[in-house]
């Protein structure tokens, strides 16, 4: 069953900049073509196809691709994917000690910007698989109401990181994120600026920067905690789009936070659907034991 989207088809295919309905068309076509292997669902909707089309310019090759890496790593990273559940018990600590949010403005160039720091800073509330698990549910969202647009930027606060944080990081779960967020996220990833950066970042960097390529890691920005940034609000993000923290105008990052968590809470049919639309793209003995593991994690009143 296709897995229906918010956004609004017309309007937002008519203000792309690349869009051909022949080339949507054309990418159904071969989802019906593909082997079960590669775990491609078969009723991909329009809306779903058109976020990939946009964030690989048009270059069908690229989106073929970029849609074979997508539902791959989601088969492969089921710590990220499923059980999507914020009445789960394994996410709701994250939800306490951790702060995201599809910010409400535009980059000075109109780009979505998603925001996450901590909020607890004590290492042992750090848990990284479900902290990437609400990370990308909020960019899901913010795909899912807002549709494909011209650019992402995401906003990372390194205050209160500490050694103990990097501890408690498996390289196989950094891997896969990287992996994710550079081949396969349907998004235009413009840039990611860090702000107050701690002394711990240069061990960080040590850890993070040979899962990334240079490409990818030429996109971060770092910002120490006294930097002036005027420049920034005037050439990168303004401060109309900011939290008070950063120097901005829009609410608390607390209050984003709980907006952000209640968006989420009622796109649960949807990321249910979506769930269920992977698992019965898989291949018949794999798709019975997915569809079991999925039942157990119902959230059952």
């Amino acid at each position: 069953m296709p897995v229906e989207l918010e956004y609004d088809y017309e309007a937002t295919t008519a203000a792309m900049d690349i869009f051909s309905q022949d080339d949507i068309n054309l990418l159904k076509q071969w989802t019906l073509k593909l082997d079960k292997s590669k775990y491609v669902p078969k009723d991909l909707s329009d809306k779903q196809l058109v976020l990939f089309y946009n964030a690989c310019y048009g270059d069908i090759d690229k989106t073929k691709t970029c849609i074979e890496k997508y539902y791959t790593f989601r088969r492969n990273a089921p710590e990220f994917f499923d059980g999507r559940n914020l009445n789960s018990e394994d996410i709701k600590p994250s939800m306490e000690a951790l702060e995201f949010s599809f910010l409400p403005e535009k980059s000075c160039e109109g780009y979505d910007l998603i925001y996450h720091r901590l909020h607890y800073t004590e290492p042992s509330k750090y848990h990284l698989e479900t902290g990437v698990k609400l990370l990308f549910m909020t960019v899901d969202a913010c795909l899912y109401q807002r549709g494909p647009q011209p650019g992402y930027i995401f906003l990372f606060d390194m205050r209160g990181v500490k050694l103990g944080h990097i501890t408690r990081v498996g390289l196989l779960s950094l891997r896969k994120f990287f992996q994710y967020i550079q081949e396969a996220l349907p998004v235009r990833m413009k840039a990611i600026h860090v702000f107050n950066t701690e002394p711990v970042l240069d061990k960080l960097l040590v850890i993070i920067r040979p899962f990334m390529e240079k490409k990818f890691f030429d996109m971060i920005k770092f910002h120490h905690k006294n930097e002036d940034l005027e420049k920034f609000y005037e050439t990168v993000v303004p401060r109309s789009a900011l939290p008070p923290d950063h120097g901005g105008t829009l609410p608390d990052t607390q209050t984003l936070h709980a907006k952000c968590m209640q968006q989420l809470r009622t796109l649960e049919p949807y990321f249910r659907a979506e769930e269920e639309q992977r698992i019965a793209a898989l291949p018949d003995k794999k798709r019975d034991k997915a569809m079991e593991k999925a039942f157990k994690n119902l959230d059952i009143d």
